[in-house]
């Protein structure tokens, strides 16, 4: 039962991967807020630690976890996310082009029915 609960769990991560996936390819979620999601992600759905579509949002998390992204944005002064602005649109950029090929395979992958491939 409890196995069955598991990859129950996982699935449901999965389809989270495919959906933030598909939003940062479709624009309709930030980019870098995607790649945070899904770089939190990676171990809950079950994929090895090399898995190099993950690593390539682990790589774009660590590298600009010091912009003010997301959430945290609401911590910041207005004086502040003007100055980091073009900081964040360079970042931008650039996960994007780090980040592109593995949301489309993250997509691919996790598209309805392949539940553990």
């Amino acid at each position: 039962m409890a196995s069955i609960a598991h990859e129950s769990y996982v699935q449901s991560v999965r389809n989270r991967v495919y959906v933030v996936a598909l939003g940062m390819l479709d624009g309709s979620i930030p980019f870098l807020e995607g790649a945070i999601t899904l770089a939190s992600l990676r171990h809950e759905a079950a994929v090895e630690d090399s898995d190099e579509d993950f690593l390539a949002f682990v790589a774009i998390a660590s590298e600009t976890d010091d912009l003010p992204i997301g959430q945290s944005r609401k911590h910041w002064s207005v004086e502040a996310l003007e100055k980091h602005q073009p900081l964040i649109e360079k970042a931008t950029q650039w996960a994007k082009e780090v980040g592109t090929a593995p949301c489309q395979s993250l997509v691919s992958r996790f598209n309805n029915k392949n539940t553990f491939g």
